[in-house]
């Protein structure tokens, strides 16, 4: 199989618990369309090896706990631990302008509907599973959670994102 019919889906961050489980760290937002995938495909020595899940658990928009079969000790586990993740472009949903990877929107502009200009995204962090953006105005550091409720709108010309900070989250740092 050829790696041009594929889409990188993510990286096998880590081992989750005992029982051969990974996090799944994906390049951009996780579509419930994984849900009905069968298998993915992992790149082991530059071949791309089909692997049947056995258990899928979405944890956020940008990540998932995965398991595979066949795969069910931390031992067993391990060797696959940083594989790249993927999946055939026509089941994974190629071409959907929307999908992007929060990693991209570092040193974008950030505005809150009501308080206004808070700064510029300096860097994507993971909290156990939670996405933050660390966002940077001066000496402050603000951190927003990657998630669809809070980003109104990205805009990739100006490179500017438009947040509805829920209630009292900026009063944290403002």
């Amino acid at each position: 199989m050829d790696k041009s019919d594929c889409q990188l889906i993510g990286t096998l961050a880590k081992l989750h618990g005992y029982k051969g489980e990974y996090i799944l760290v994906a390049e951009s937002f996780l579509s419930e369309e994984i849900n009905n995938w069968e298998s993915v495909l992992l790149d082991i020595d530059g071949l791309l090896v089909p692997f049947f899940i056995s258990s899928l658990n979405i944890s956020s928009d940008t990540s998932a706990i995965i398991g595979f079969e066949d795969v069910n000790t931390s031992e067993k586990a391990k060797e696959f631990v940083t594989s790249k993740v993927y999946q055939l472009k026509s089941k994974a949903g190629d071409g959907q302008e929307d999908d992007i990877s929060p990693n991209m929107l570092t040193g974008y502009k950030v505005t809150d509907k009501k308080t206004g200009a808070l700064g510029t995204i300096d860097q994507l962090l993971d909290y156990n599973q939670n996405l933050l953006f660390s966002v940077v105005s001066g000496e402050r550091e603000i951190l927003i959670p990657v998630s669809n409720e809070i980003i109104v709108k990205v805009n990739h010309r100006k490179k500017e994102i438009l947040i509805n900070a829920p209630e009292g989250l900026l009063d944290l740092y403002l």
